[in-house]
């Protein structure tokens, strides 16, 4: 990794707050492999590494201004891509706790036998019925069953762009009407992630 005189990082960091997308370009050439090596190492996905690294270095353009040209650049590049990599990993296992429960439909299981946890499935079964009957069906075998777009197809006889179609809208769905609620269900599923 190339390294930057601590005198000419900070008539960089100067420059950027003023707006100078060269000096936001060097900075960025500067830090952005090491950068993303961590967060490869933190995330362990390439994908959500490039992510994260492209939504720490947006919000080091956004918030340019408010940058201390007195204090370690590359140790506030780190803190904020930890805390977006936290974000991310609290949202992967919220999203996971989600499926986990939508799955369980239909299978018994002994914390059902608990109010809150019956409370938390009648939350995400009303989400699922604000789906379409084909987007339930198509989101419930390849998210909840496993199945592959290809086996989806042969299976419901309609096209990988429908499927594609319907995960997405299925998503987006889901999404918004768990978000409207989820501090709700975090509370009702506090014992069950507690219990892990």
């Amino acid at each position: 990794m190339k390294s930057i005189p601590i005198i000419d990082e900070k008539a960089l960091l100067i420059e950027l707050k003023r707006g100078d997308k060269i000096a936001f370009k060097q900075l960025y050439e500067v830090y952005s492999g090491k950068l993303a090596s961590k967060l490869i190492y933190l995330l362990k996905s390439e994908e959500l590494a490039q992510d994260i690294l492209q939504d720490v270095f947006l919000k080091i353009w956004i918030n340019r201004e408010m940058i201390d040209t007195e204090l370690s650049f590359g140790a506030f590049l780190y803190k904020i891509a930890t805390n977006l990599s936290k974000n991310v990993i609290r949202k992967n296992v919220y999203d996971q706790l989600m499926r986990d429960e939508v799955g369980k439909e239909g299978v018994y299981h002994p914390m059902e036998e608990d109010e809150d946890a019956e409370q938390a499935k009648a939350i995400l079964d009303q989400a699922m019925d604000q789906l379409t009957e084909r987007q339930r069906e198509v989101y419930t075998l390849h998210k909840l069953e496993g199945l592959s777009y290809q086996e989806i197809s042969e299976k419901l006889n309609i096209s990988l762009s429908a499927i594609n179609h319907h995960i997405q809208k299925a998503n987006k769905q889901l999404k918004a009407v768990l978000k409207s609620r989820s501090f709700e269900l975090f509370i009702l599923l506090l014992p069950t992630i507690l219990k892990k």
